[in-house]
């Protein structure tokens, strides 16, 4: 035999295996054997909805001819017009239900008898309301005349083969088309069974194991790149897939969904509810590190003579145009990554989504510039002062642990998701002295919504370092440290495009004494954000 076909047969003994297990297993908890669904379906569910078709055809044609048949002395009266419609029609909508439903994960209305299994149903609806509202015999009579006609029509159509013939091909039929070789199907088979299977759970990490030691594969939300580098897959994907720009984008997106909402003319829109209460806004989109880095995704993008080639400074282009007031952080980001080699470090971590202190800084200085150029920056602006701590935080990326292998200790696997060690840099407050004119410890920076006049909204990017650890040393607060000022902050992790907004309707007494609010996203979330691009109304004041 070739070693395809002994590599199909052992396949199919150690899947016949596990399924053997899994059903003893679930026997012996006393529950329903999930992994046996797909004999039950095949073999045993078919000839039993035909056993069901059949009866309750057969009980409906019986009550409405007898009831057809009865003495026009009085035994049609309304009640009785209405006992006999209701037992019609409970067995029509059983028999429907035995016809549409062809396992516990495929339903089908299309086919022919399920047509007239629609319409028997119907008929006998209109007939139990001339019942109900006592419209007289004249109506009963045709109704269930009417009945009997498409009861009958189905009647004739099953008549055509003998009902242990129906039976076989009904069973045929399902493991070609309803179960074993159907894709929808097996999908909805294949959940089902991991989300109860014991085997999958204990073998789970094997196979990972296995597959990224065969294969150097890390996951499918995982793109593994150049030095142990690893992306998250939706940064990437942002890159090539068609702009929001792109006609295409209209029709197929992430998942093969389309994108429906319209980015720019939210932020027009939310520009606009907050000049009505005379707050300005300023967008900060943040580069993925797949824009910044793209010579650790392919070996064939080098640093030396990047270009900037993400979707994202159109996007910036276009929000100007419009009259937002937006932060370039694309052309600064790539200088300073072209020093990496003079800092020995990169500024983004290798094994997570966000970036190191040196981009923290940059984003800092950027948006405190942008900032400082608005007109009323310099009105009752009140100095804060500030010091900058060091230290070393061991950071463990949000991308290895999207792997699930961080934690596998076979052959030394968890050492290439190890934690990175990171230099942070906290912000804490300057100047704090007791009555006795003792300099007291310096406390770490914090949100001020009372004296502040700037909100920020953000994600992920404004959270990390900030309110995880080493906390005080993220962007916000260095943010504050460049403009000498406390800030406020509405954080919603993967959720910048729509949560922190709906947040912010919700608690809409933040805006109060604010003259701006900075609204901050990583790129990609102008294709693959949470809850998408939706318009959230401002509460009015």
């Amino acid at each position: 035999m070739r070693p395809a076909t002994i590599f199909s047969l052992i396949f199919c003994a150690m899947l016949s295996g596990v399924l053997a297990f899994e059903i003893v297993l679930d026997v012996m908890k006393g529950e329903s054997a999930g992994a046996a669904a797909l004999i039950v379906d095949t073999f045993f569910v078919p000839p039993s909805r035909e056993a069901a078709v059949d009866r309750n055809l057969r009980c409906i044609i019986d009550t409405l001819e007898r009831f057809c048949s009865e003495s026009d002395t009085g035994e049609k009266r309304p009640d009785r017009a209405i006992a006999v419609t209701e037992a019609a029609l409970n067995h029509a909508t059983a028999m429907q239900l035995a016809i549409v439903e062809k396992n516990r994960f495929m339903a089908d209305s299309s086919g022919r008898v399920a047509c007239l299994a629609d319409s028997l149903v119907k008929a006998l609806g209109e007939m139990a309301e001339s019942a109900y509202e006592a419209q007289g015999q004249a109506d009963w009579e045709s109704g269930c005349v009417r009945a009997l006609r498409i009861a009958g029509g189905v009647r004739r159509i099953r008549a055509q083969m003998h009902p242990l013939l129906r039976s076989a091909g009904a069973v045929v039929r399902a493991f070609f088309r309803e179960t074993a070789f159907n894709s929808s199907y097996l999908r909805a088979f294949e959940r089902d069974l991991e989300e109860r299977s014991e085997v999958r759970a204990s073998a789970a990490p094997f196979v990972r194991a296995a597959r990224y030691l065969l294969f150097r594969d890390p996951g499918s939300r995982v793109i593994k790149g150049r030095g142990g580098w690893l992306f998250y897959r939706p940064d990437v994907e942002y890159l090539y897939r068609p702009s929001i720009f792109d006609p295409r984008s209209k029709t197929v997106d992430y998942n093969d969904r389309a994108l429906l909402e319209d980015p720019l003319g939210v932020i027009v829109d939310f520009r606009d509810q907050l000049a009505q209460r005379g707050v300005d806004l300023l967008v900060v989109i943040v580069p993925g590190k797949g824009s910044v880095y793209p010579d650790m995704v392919a070996p064939g993008l080098g640093p030396s003579g990047m270009m900037v080639t993400s979707h994202s400074t159109k996007v910036i282009a276009a929000l100007r145009s419009r009259g937002v007031k937006a932060v370039d952080l694309f052309a600064p980001f790539v200088a300073e990554r072209l020093g990496d080699a003079v800092c020995r470090d990169s500024f983004y971590c290798a094994r997570d989504t966000h970036w190191k202190s040196r981009g923290v800084r940059l984003a800092a200085r950027e948006v405190a510039s942008a900032v400082q150029d608005f007109s009323w920056y310099g009105e009752r602006h009140t100095v804060q002062e500030y010091i900058m701590d060091t230290v070393i935080t061991e950071r463990r990326g949000d991308i290895s642990a999207m792997t699930n292998l961080a934690d596998i200790r076979l052959f030394g696997i968890s050492k290439d998701f190890a934690p990175e060690p990171v230099l942070c840099l906290p912000i804490r407050y300057a100047g704090d002295v007791t009555r006795n004119g003792d300099v007291k410890a310096a406390r770490p920076y914090r949100d001020d919504f009372r004296k502040s006049r700037i909100l920020v909204l953000g994600d992920s990017f404004s959270r990390i370092y900030q309110t995880d650890e080493p906390r005080s040393a993220g962007w916000i607060a260095h943010l504050a440290f460049e403009l000498s000022e406390p800030l406020s902050s509405i954080v919603s992790d993967g959720g910048a495009s729509t949560l922190v907004r709906e947040k912010l309707a919700r608690n809409i007494s933040v805006l109060k004494g604010k003259r701006l609010v900075i609204w901050e996203f990583v790129e990609r979330d102008l294709r693959f954000g949470e809850s998408g691009w939706k318009h959230v109304e401002l509460p009015q004041r």
